[in-house]
């Protein structure tokens, strides 16, 4: 029970791996927490890293997972009272940190299929998010898992894919008996740009702007739990009530009105706007230029619920004296298979770097909504496109202005993984890019795996991709697979090899 009844804000935590190495050291800044959303690990608190890299050691470390080591001597090093001053000194003096890593903003990685596309991006998502390289395929994958939904989003393009899924959109209330109405829903790039861009201007404050802005979240989400949990609406005063907890807004109606039946929408960010500006009166609330026209008309119902907010501020509560940025990341897969003028709209502009909210000349835009939206200059996008389904020539020239670009083409030979009958491989390519061009090859992912049995590995996948290129042209496969080397069955469809020729 160390990480929750000894470790405490402010401690300092030495990260090992096996009994021969260090990875880095960082100061615990959040109490003890249970995170019942993971799957594992459940049990946490916050670290803010000060160091991240490998550090070999000359001695055994402890084998524990974890171990108090404040009060160890440093009995084998004279230089050093305490065990723990040797540990650091490994990491500040003669240690070797890795290198940072530095991607563009805006990267699209294509190819034809079966290239490690999607592969290559959930690699390139764990070194933007981790800030260092990363190399294993599986450690990629958990730190990608670990923070999916919150600092990376992973969606995938198609020909319905709209605007209001991608920024903001309105969607029916269906809960809304039979009075037809509409609730503002923000889409997936929207919430993790509004999670960045919180990030961003939280790592630019001082401790004490920090601190204050952290426990008023902490009373928002405490006094929406009291109004979920409450059996009856939530009175504001004697004339109106909270009828329902939206997203970023609370939905409230006063007893007489007749023309609103579904209520106003209270937004989240109107009250922050009144903490930021430590208001003590709803005259106070008329006076402040950054609200909303409607917080301003009703302050006196805005203010009483700012107040009921501040009733839930922990008094005792310790909070991180400072915030440090973060990266954000979104993978769109299959980019050129949305309309993109269409799902993008405004972002075209405000995705390039010296337009984002922190680059050489931000912009804003206003929403169909009248909501101000701006992309933070630590969100990455990363887009994949498969150049068989679409030429690169036909995307839309103003997001490939925007875009660095990364082909991915198929390998031969890979470092630590085989690829199976690469001669087989090399010769397919070879007669399609004669054919077709380099964009309809075929990708070194087919011919990987633990199955290395060529013969199924045709029929099922590589033959009927053949296929798919030449519109069924059965004689033109045929071609292509004997000059491969490979025995094709006589007479049967669809078009089938034995395995390879004598």
């Amino acid at each position: 029970m160390i990480l929750k009844n000894t470790i405490a804000v402010g401690d300092i935590i030495i990260v090992k791996k096996g009994i021969r190495e260090l990875l880095g050291y960082g100061e615990v800044t959040s109490d003890y927490y249970y995170d019942n959303t993971r799957d594992s690990f459940q049990k946490c608190r916050n670290v803010q890293w000060v160091k991240k890299g490998n550090w070999p050691v000359d001695h055994a470390l402890v084998q524990k997972t974890l171990t108090d080591i404040t009060k160890y001597p440093a009995d084998e090093h004279p230089e050093f009272e305490k065990y723990y001053e040797w540990l650091l000194s490994y990491m500040k003096d003669n240690g070797s940190t890795l290198p940072q890593v530095t991607h563009p903003l805006n990267t699209i990685f294509y190819g034809p299929p079966g290239t490690g596309k999607t592969y290559t991006t959930l690699l390139r998502a764990a070194e933007i998010i981790e800030n260092r390289p990363v190399e294993d395929y599986e450690e990629a994958m958990k730190i990608f898992n670990d923070n999916l939904g919150e600092r990376i989003e992973f969606i995938t393009f198609h020909q319905n894919y709209s605007y209001e899924d991608f920024i903001q959109g309105l969607r029916p209330d269906t809960d809304n008996g039979a009075e037809l109405s509409f609730n503002k829903v923000d889409g997936v790039f929207k919430r993790i740009a509004d999670r960045g861009l919180k990030n961003l201007n939280l790592s630019k404050k001082g401790p004490e702007e920090v601190s204050r802005e952290l426990l008023f979240e902490k009373a928002l989400e405490r006094f929406i739990e009291e109004v979920q949990e409450g059996e009856e609406n939530f009175k504001i005063n004697e004339t109106a009530s909270i009828i329902e907890v939206e997203e970023e807004a609370f939905r409230y109606i006063g007893e007489k009105w007749t023309r609103i039946s579904n209520g106003n929408r209270m937004k989240f960010s109107d009250l922050r706007e009144f903490d930021r500006n430590s208001v003590t009166s709803g005259q106070d609330v008329k006076k402040l230029k950054t609200i909303s026209g409607l917080a301003n008309q009703h302050a006196t119902y805005y203010f009483k619920v700012y107040q009921s907010i501040l009733k839930h501020i922990p008094r005792d509560a310790e909070v991180p004296a400072a915030v440090k940025k973060q990266n954000y990341v979104i993978i769109i897969d299959e980019i050129n298979r949305a309309n993109i003028s269409r799902v993008f709209g405004e972002l075209i502009t405000l995705i390039e770097p010296d337009k984002r909210s922190h680059g050489a000349i931000p912009l804003r835009c206003t929403l169909p909504s009248g909501e101000e939206f701006v992309v933070p200059s630590n969100l990455y996008i990363i887009g994949t496109m498969n150049t068989a389904d679409k030429s690169i020539a036909l995307l839309d020239i103003a997001l490939r202005r925007r875009f660095e670009f990364e082909a991915m083409y198929p390998k031969y030979q890979l470092d630590g993984q085989e690829v199976h009958d690469t001669d087989v491989l090399e010769k397919i390519n070879k007669k399609v890019i004669e054919l077709k061009g380099h964009d309809f090859q075929i990708g070194h992912a087919y011919f990987m795996g633990e199955n290395s049995n060529l013969v199924e590995r045709m029929n099922k996948k590589v033959i009927p991709l053949l296929l798919e290129y030449f519109i069924n042209d059965e004689k033109e496969v045929k071609s292509i697979l004997v000059n491969a080397g490979l025995e094709a069955e006589d007479n049967t469809w669809p078009l089938r090899i034995r395995g390879k020729r004598a």
